[in-house]
Protein backbone atom coordinates (compact mmCIF):
# COMPACT_ATOMS: atom_id res chain seq x y z
CA UNK A 1 0.00 0.00 0.00
CA UNK A 2 1.33 3.41 -0.94
CA UNK A 3 1.75 6.10 1.71
CA UNK A 4 -0.81 8.35 -0.03
CA UNK A 5 -3.39 5.52 0.02
CA UNK A 6 -2.72 4.88 3.71
CA UNK A 7 -3.04 8.60 4.52
CA UNK A 8 -6.38 8.75 2.68
CA UNK A 9 -7.65 5.66 4.54
CA UNK A 10 -6.64 7.05 7.95
CA UNK A 11 -8.25 10.42 7.15
CA UNK A 12 -11.51 8.79 6.01
CA UNK A 13 -11.60 6.63 9.14
CA UNK A 14 -11.02 9.65 11.39
CA UNK A 15 -13.79 11.62 9.68
CA UNK A 16 -16.22 8.71 10.06
CA UNK A 17 -15.33 8.31 13.74
CA UNK A 18 -15.78 12.04 14.38
CA UNK A 19 -19.28 11.95 12.94
CA UNK A 20 -20.33 9.27 15.46
CA UNK A 21 -23.30 6.95 15.33
CA UNK A 22 -26.52 8.46 14.02
CA UNK A 23 -29.15 9.25 16.65
CA UNK A 24 -32.64 10.68 16.77
CA UNK A 25 -32.84 14.06 18.50
CA UNK A 26 -36.04 15.21 20.22
CA UNK A 27 -36.92 18.92 20.21
CA UNK A 28 -39.62 19.68 22.77
CA UNK A 29 -40.84 23.12 23.75
CA UNK A 30 -43.53 25.75 23.52
CA UNK A 31 -44.44 29.08 21.99
CA UNK A 32 -45.01 32.04 24.35
CA UNK A 33 -48.41 32.98 22.90
CA UNK A 34 -50.19 29.89 24.17
CA UNK A 35 -53.37 29.00 22.33
CA UNK A 36 -53.22 32.32 20.40
CA UNK A 37 -50.19 31.13 18.43
CA UNK A 38 -50.66 31.80 14.71
CA UNK A 39 -50.10 29.19 12.01
CA UNK A 40 -47.32 31.36 10.58
CA UNK A 41 -45.55 31.26 13.98
CA UNK A 42 -45.89 27.47 14.11
CA UNK A 43 -44.35 27.30 10.64
CA UNK A 44 -41.50 29.54 11.81
CA UNK A 45 -40.79 27.07 14.65
CA UNK A 46 -40.87 24.11 12.26
CA UNK A 47 -38.54 25.78 9.75
CA UNK A 48 -36.06 26.80 12.43
CA UNK A 49 -36.00 23.33 13.99
CA UNK A 50 -35.49 21.77 10.56
CA UNK A 51 -32.46 24.02 10.07
CA UNK A 52 -31.11 23.01 13.50
CA UNK A 53 -31.66 19.39 12.54
CA UNK A 54 -29.64 19.77 9.34
CA UNK A 55 -26.94 21.69 11.25
CA UNK A 56 -26.36 18.71 13.56
CA UNK A 57 -25.85 16.33 10.67
CA UNK A 58 -29.25 14.99 9.65
CA UNK A 59 -29.52 14.13 5.98
CA UNK A 60 -31.78 16.18 3.75
CA UNK A 61 -34.63 13.75 3.24
CA UNK A 62 -37.79 15.77 2.62
CA UNK A 63 -40.51 15.30 5.23
CA UNK A 64 -38.53 12.52 6.94
CA UNK A 65 -35.75 14.86 8.10
CA UNK A 66 -37.93 16.34 10.84
CA UNK A 67 -41.16 14.72 12.03
CA UNK A 68 -43.69 15.67 14.69
CA UNK A 69 -45.57 18.86 15.37
CA UNK A 70 -47.79 20.78 17.75
CA UNK A 71 -50.29 19.29 20.19
CA UNK A 72 -54.03 19.95 20.10
CA UNK A 73 -53.74 23.17 22.10
CA UNK A 74 -51.43 24.57 19.44
CA UNK A 75 -48.49 25.93 21.43
CA UNK A 76 -46.63 22.90 22.83
CA UNK A 77 -44.59 20.97 20.28
CA UNK A 78 -42.45 17.87 19.98
CA UNK A 79 -40.40 17.19 16.88
CA UNK A 80 -37.94 14.43 16.08
CA UNK A 81 -34.81 15.03 14.04
CA UNK A 82 -34.09 11.74 12.31
CA UNK A 83 -30.58 10.34 12.24
CA UNK A 84 -28.36 13.27 13.13
CA UNK A 85 -24.71 12.30 13.19
CA UNK A 86 -22.77 15.49 13.68
CA UNK A 87 -21.43 16.90 16.91
CA UNK A 88 -24.84 17.25 18.53
CA UNK A 89 -23.58 18.49 21.93
CA UNK A 90 -26.71 17.15 23.63
CA UNK A 91 -28.55 18.15 25.65
CA UNK A 92 -28.95 21.81 24.73
CA UNK A 93 -31.63 24.49 24.71
CA UNK A 94 -32.70 26.61 21.77
CA UNK A 95 -34.06 30.04 22.73
CA UNK A 96 -35.73 32.20 20.11
CA UNK A 97 -37.80 35.38 20.54
CA UNK A 98 -41.18 33.63 20.66
CA UNK A 99 -40.31 30.02 21.54
CA UNK A 100 -37.80 27.74 23.21
CA UNK A 101 -37.04 24.04 23.00
CA UNK A 102 -34.91 21.45 24.76
CA UNK A 103 -32.94 19.10 22.50
CA UNK A 104 -32.31 15.61 23.89
CA UNK A 105 -31.18 12.19 22.69
CA UNK A 106 -34.21 10.22 21.43
CA UNK A 107 -32.52 6.90 20.65
CA UNK A 108 -30.41 5.27 17.97
CA UNK A 109 -31.24 5.13 14.29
Amino acid sequence: MRLSDLTLLVTATAVAAARGRPIHVAFEGKVIFGSKTLDSQRQEVHDSLRNHCLDIGANENGAETLTGGFDGEGYHFKYRCNCAHGNTGLPFTIREAIWSAQATNDGSC
